[in-house]
């Protein structure tokens, strides 16, 4: 029997039954539809976090508490900086002795901590960083209004303070605030400087934090001798690599490790390029995504499983027409591909459908983060999704439609024009 014709019956049997036939597809349009805008979304995180990272400058090399391991890659990173929270092995002396490498532009150890800042009657939540005053020249950002802290603010444990653009707007709108008295966890600190509006980064609002000496933060607001990370300006990017291991074995010498064969996980400190740092971000992001376009896969599986039930009572509903087309002369093996056509078409048109809500899905779904974020988006549909989608919706259609396919072609014709 000629291929044409049984399109033809595949498309006529399929437009009999269009409530049983969009009944099918469903489970197929959700999950593909699921797998596409997981997958663009993850990546257009993933762009996203990479793009950010490399904005903070190139030449930049992040310096953390605790052992390098590869499962950091494998890890949330809430679950690293919960753990890195914990480890207390760099100090300020430390970042005072990378200063003095001859890789070395800028050094700013940092420790970080969130309250309320207060002024007046007016309040507001805030992160603050303890810092130096090469922070500003690393994070390649300006003061706007007055001036940075200095050396010797962090030398005196001076109360003075840096507020990010959105603090100063949210607490004193077009008030000079240079000079004016803020308090943080009942210390008062003056306002020396506003910083120029910089939006979002690494997914944090740098707006919304303000920056103090490091050594006020530590003893009047955390308590705490350590840092949290130090992030080393190099003189070129040609130095970096160079500076990343002159880095590391400066803080294995001040911190006692006999590391001779340079065993990193042997460190209790890892050192990172921007590079590295983007690509362990993107890592992880990338087997959040996976994980998560596995569940959505499985309602392709549930799609298909919703086929073959379906079209085993489609079986069932058309034994006599089965019967009556073998008994003109329909070879079994006309029958299997017609069913098998069928499934195979109920998948494709699922397929196209689910394809084309995942790209609407992932515009509107990136602009949403882009608003939610105070992030850059680039929209991105993923080429990878669509084809898996599409491979996925065949491949399920021809396994979960072989076996009704199987047993409409298995019919006796005799017993097939006898059934009520």
């Amino acid at each position: 029997m000629k291929i044409n014709f049984l399109l033809k019956t595949s498309l006529r049997g399929l437009k009999v039954n269009k409530l049983r036939s969009f009944l099918t597809i469903l489970g197929i349009i959700i999950g593909i539809w699921a797998v596409v805008t997981v997958m663009s979304l993850g990546i257009g995180v993933q762009n996203s976090i990479v793009n950010q990272i490399v904005s903070l400058g190139s030449n930049n090399i992040f310096i953390e508490p605790g052992p390098w391991s590869e499962k950091m890659e494998r890890r949330s990173i809430i679950e690293s900086m919960a753990e890195e929270m914990q480890i207390k092995t760099l100090t300020f002396e430390d970042a005072k002795a990378i200063e003095k490498l001859p890789e070395i532009e800028a050094v700013a150890p940092f420790v970080i901590g969130a309250d309320r800042i207060v002024y007046k009657d007016k309040s507001k939540k805030i992160t603050f960083m303890g810092t130096t005053p090469d922070a500003i020249k690393i994070a390649e950002t300006e003061i706007i209004l007055g001036d940075n802290i200095t050396k010797e603010d962090v030398k005196s444990l001076a109360k003075k303070i840096v507020l990010g653009y959105k603090v100063k707007k949210d607490l004193f709108g077009d008030e000079d605030p240079i000079g004016k008295i803020v308090r943080i966890k009942k210390n008062n600190f003056r306002v020396v400087g506003v910083l120029e509006e910089q939006g979002m980064q690494a997914f944090m609002n740098l707006d919304e934090q303000v920056y103090l000496p490091i050594t006020t933060a530590q003893k009047n607001l955390l308590g705490i001798n350590h840092v949290r990370w130090i992030v080393a300006k190099a003189k070129s990017e040609d130095l970096i690599d160079q500076a990343v291991e002159e880095i590391r074995l400066l803080l294995r010498e001040r911190h006692g490790i006999k590391n001779p064969e340079g065993d990193l996980s042997k460190d209790d400190f890892k050192v990172m390029s921007q590079k590295e740092t983007a690509k362990i971000l993107s890592n992880i992001t990338g087997i959040f995504t996976l994980f998560l376009t596995s569940i959505a896969a499985v309602a392709l599986i549930v799609g298909g499983i919703g086929i073959m039930n379906i079209m085993l009572v489609s079986v069932k509903e058309r034994t006599k027409e089965i019967g009556l087309r073998k008994a003109v002369g329909a070879t079994k093996k006309d029958i299997l591909i017609q069913f098998l056509l069928e499934a195979v078409f109920l998948t494709l048109i699922g397929g196209i459908i689910g394809v084309l809500l995942g790209i609407s899905s992932s515009y509107f779904g990136g602009i949403i983060f882009k608003k939610l974020l105070l992030i850059k988006w680039k929209f991105f549909v993923s080429i990878k999704a669509i084809i898996l989608g599409f491979s996925i919706a065949v491949l399920v259609g021809l396994i979960f439609g072989i076996y009704p396919a199987k047993k409409a072609a298995d019919l006796s014709p005799i017993e097939a024009l006898r059934y009520e």
